[in-house]
């Protein structure tokens, strides 16, 4: 999962005299940057149009910069802390099953066994991403900065979201999910590591190849970001220890807290609109915005 963009005023809005250029609209439109940065990673995070591919774009063609590890990390959390809001019941509910398995049958409650299933098998899939992205990484390492390699991969995502809508519906809910449903849908959202194929479209599709509903799949796919999140941040911190900053010029509490609400409500509000548009077998619909931002970048990029 990579890091968020951020677009930052050029010498912290001050002139060389060390005067402010801007006073308010210089800080207003830091507080609009801080927005717009949690609103993009909300939303590309979970719609499935690929937060890497639009960040390495993003990069070359909008001069867009990546943030320190601090708001890197703070909008992340954001879109964790939606999935957490919005599957608080089925969390709760898998912890709780596997929190009383050791106190034997006598303490089981009806369905447990059914939730203590989904956890394992969300555990099965993070753990064959884990290795395709291991193996993947060293293999793909220069195409993580490649707008090229992004460009043509939005291609692809919007490809195999057009081909979805051929795959029958399947009626598997979260718990008719097997261990081998679990690895392919892991192994989906490993490939995912190459900047723009999208984590949730992948995984969302990969579900549906196994006979579950679209529903059940974009559900499997959110409550797989959790781990998904948590992992790609993490390495993230471990990489810039000793390189940069925590955020480019120093951000205010104000500043991050704008930019986690912005990320928390956008994202929460993606996830409700994909389940409602998967429910409805509408996926292949982004297609269009991803072959479209896809075939543009490419035209500029060859032609510049």
């Amino acid at each position: 999962m990579p890091p968020p963009v951020i677009m930052r005023c050029p010498d912290g809005g001050r002139a060389r005299d060390g005067t402010n250029r801007g006073g308010a609209g210089v800080a207003a439109v830091e507080w609009l940057s801080w927005v717009l940065l949690g609103l993009v990673q909300g939303l590309t995070e979970f719609l499935p149009v690929s937060s890497s591919g639009h960040l390495v774009l993003g990069q070359v063609l909008l001069g867009l910069e990546a943030p320190g590890v601090l708001l890197e990390v703070t909008v992340h959390a954001a879109t964790a802390a939606a999935v957490v809001t919005l599957f608080a019941r089925e969390i709760a509910s898998m912890a709780a099953a596997v929190l009383r398995w050791p106190l034997g049958p006598g303490r089981a409650l009806e369905g447990d066994a059914a939730w203590r299933r989904l956890a394992w098998n969300l555990f099965v899939a993070t753990a064959a991403t884990s290795v395709m992205g291991f193996g993947l990484e060293p293999v793909f390492r220069g195409a993580f900065e490649t707008p090229v390699v992004a460009a043509v991969m939005l291609l692809v995502t919007g490809t195999v979201l057009f081909l979805s809508v051929r795959l029958a519906r399947g009626r598997l809910d979260l718990h008719d999910i097997r261990a081998s449903d679990a690895v392919l849908v892991g192994i989906f959202q490993g490939l995912a590591i190459l900047p723009g194929l999208s984590r949730s479209g992948m995984t969302i599709v990969g579900g549906l190849t196994r006979g579950l509903s679209g529903e059940a799949s974009a559900r499997f796919s959110f409550l797989l970001s959790l781990p998904a999140i948590a992992g790609a941040t993490l390495v993230e911190v471990f990489r810039s220890l000793g390189t940069y900053g925590p955020a480019p010029g120093g951000l205010p509490l104000s500043g991050l807290a704008l930019a986690f609400t912005a990320a928390f409500a956008s994202g929460l509000g993606a996830m409700v609109l994909l389940i409602r548009v998967v429910r409805r077998g509408g996926l292949h619909r982004f297609a269009w915005y991803c072959w479209a931002v896809g075939a543009a970048a490419l035209v500029w990029l060859l032609g510049s």
